[in-house]
């Protein structure tokens, strides 16, 4: 799809992995010089980065639909991802089945083993006194709390590896499929051990639900384990790195928060608005529509940018600076916002606050030993090393 003359433009390519390494800086440059723009890459999509804008087309599913994908460009997967593709009723009747488990209420059942999980990964460290916080800790954590609460029993590294593999292959289309089988046949094989049998896990109790008296289509419960099992950890590998990099690397925030515990939750919205693990999705526009002045087509790819709208100085004054005392820090976009809000917030929000929580029980003086690389993918960003060092204890 081509650019007509009279579009406002700017070229964002979010497959050029050149683009982790300044997305920020790119971003915001973009939302100086042209908030509302059309970019060529991926076949053509338009880039929404003004906070108010964002809320809007997230919003308002009629205009922007979600069923024709979320992601720019697509992955290689043979079905929808559920329910997040899926506009009202249908959207309405299968996210009603899942959120009631993802509650702050319905997963402090889970706290404990949530808590063993965080302990397990670090207590082999604390006498070494060394570790990389992202391979030892990010990786098999996230992965192993979304196993727990599924109910599936199987090596972290091997869904590690099927989900990650998955999201890193997006705009390789023969990859993409590749990669999108891999994964398909495992959760495949999860969910059929468990239909039509006694449940005894979150995950049968899925697989053998009915909604309005029927059961649900075998690719609709797919797109839905699929969505729990990538979204569920990869975000959250993410969030959990950035964190403690904050935590490490911002003056004096460490001894506040070891001396006021309350101020976690405040550490922990900052870093998600300064930088969401997801910095972009996508919609199509349906209906035409304007934004800015510019117009929009039906057909047309929309990239809803978090990353920039969490940092406009219109809706947080000095966006670039980490400021827990910020009023409204909460208020950034990192999970989305309306119907389609990450479902998974709560549970990404704990798993956060425990490691927080150990790192200052445990690792009070830990420190940078030596220089971070951020990364990512089409959509995500974040740190893939953060190597440490601590006063060793335990044995």
């Amino acid at each position: 799809m081509t650019k007509p003359v009279d579009r406002a433009s700017f070229e964002l390519d979010n497959t050029d992995p050149e683009l982790l390494q300044h997305l920020h800086e790119t971003l915001g440059e973009m939302q100086g010089r042209c908030p509302v723009a059309w970019s060529s890459a991926s076949g053509g999509f338009w880039a929404l980065t003004k906070y108010d804008d964002v809320v809007t087309a997230s919003n308002d599913w009629e205009t922007f639909t979600v069923t024709r994908g979320i992601m720019i460009p697509p992955t290689g997967a043979s079905m929808p991802v559920i329910p997040a593709e899926l506009d009202p009723p249908r959207h309405t009747k299968l996210r009603k089945l899942v959120v009631p488990n993802f509650t702050d209420k319905a997963l402090q059942h889970w706290r404990p083993g949530l808590e063993k999980i965080i302990d397990d990964a670090f207590r082999p460290l604390l006498p070494v006194g060394r570790a990389d916080l992202v391979s030892d800790i990010t990786h098999p954590v996230p992965v192993l709390a979304i196993c727990l609460i599924l109910g599936i029993d199987s090596d972290w590294r091997r869904v590690r590896e099927l989900a990650a593999n998955f999201i890193q292959a997006t705009g390789q289309p023969a990859l993409a499929r590749q990669r999108a089988h891999e994964l398909e046949a495992y959760l495949e094989e999860e969910i059929e051990s468990r239909r039509g049998k006694p449940v005894e896990d979150l995950l049968g109790q899925y697989v053998n639900a009915r909604i309005d008296g029927a059961e649900i289509p075998a690719r609709e419960m797919l797109g839905l384990v699929q969505l729990m099992v990538v979204a569920g950890h990869e975000t959250t590998v993410n969030g959990m790195g950035t964190m403690i990099y904050r935590l490490i690397t911002e003056p004096g925030l460490r001894d506040r928060v070891l001396a006021d515990r309350t101020l976690i939750g405040q550490v922990i919205d900052e870093t998600l608005r300064l930088h969401p693990p997801v910095w972009n999705m996508g919609r199509t526009v349906a209906e035409q529509t304007q934004v800015r002045g510019e117009a929009l087509c039906p057909g047309e790819k929309v990239m809803l940018v978090y990353g920039a709208a969490n940092r406009d100085p219109e809706k947080f004054p000095e966006p670039d600076t980490f400021d827990i005392d910020r009023p409204g820090n909460n208020r950034h976009l990192t999970f989305g916002i309306g119907r389609h809000r990450c479902l998974g917030e709560p549970l990404a929000k704990l798993e956060l606050r425990l490691a927080l929580e150990y790192v200052l029980d445990h690792l009070p003086d830990v420190e940078l030993d030596g220089e971070p690389r951020w990364g990512g993918g089409t959509n995500q960003h974040g740190l893939r090393s953060l190597p440490v060092r601590f006063t060793p204890s335990g044995s």
